[in-house]
């Protein structure tokens, strides 16, 4: 998943900075994987910035810009003040709770393109799929109330089971962990 982001990140480097959030324990690896597969970028680590507005503020085309998503809390002023060019989450299930400060801090970070990363989108409920789309393309799967209606209280059939499948599936690119 990450390989294929940072050729989504190269394709994309002229169109200016972009930025990526992932757990802390993912961030040097981050850092690793762009400098082995895409030396071209540079990679930012804002943790270990002294001047997190200052460094924000200086990116240009061809710089990723690497967090965590505590920093993207606490930080969140200065990381939503700035247009990105691609806003990658990594491990996005961090989101999935719609009323987290983490999830209302990660929707107000603006960008050209968004991609989410995880190994595990839906762990309780259809809700959590909501939220990770309305990241990623804001209003596909209509309000909040609508969507709760439709496929969380409705009956569960097939054509609601299809529906949303036919509405989503275009969007995940999904592996087995015999293809991994």
């Amino acid at each position: 998943k990450t390989v294929q982001s940072i050729a989504l990140l190269l394709h994309r480097a002229e169109m200016g900075p972009s930025l990526v959030v992932a757990p802390k324990s993912l961030v040097l690896n981050w850092e690793n994987e762009l400098r082995k597969f895409a030396p071209t970028l540079r990679a930012v680590n804002l943790n270990k910035a002294k001047h997190k507005k200052e460094e924000v503020e200086k990116t240009a085309e061809s710089d990723v810009v690497i967090t965590t998503y505590g920093v993207l809390v606490t930080q969140k002023d200065i990381l939503s003040s700035k247009k990105w060019n691609v806003v990658c989450l990594d491990e996005a299930h961090s989101i999935k709770n719609r009323m987290t400060r983490t999830s209302r801090a990660a929707m107000c970070i603006d960008g050209d393109a968004k991609v989410i990363l995880t190994g595990t989108p839906l762990q309780n409920h259809l809700g959590e799929m909501w939220n990770l789309f309305q990241f990623i393309n804001p209003g596909m799967l209509g309000p909040w109330q609508q969507f709760v209606d439709k496929y969380i209280k409705s009956p569960w059939d097939d054509i609601i089971q299809k529906e949303l499948k036919d509405r989503t599936m275009p969007f995940i690119l999904r592996r087995t962990k015999d293809e991994v």
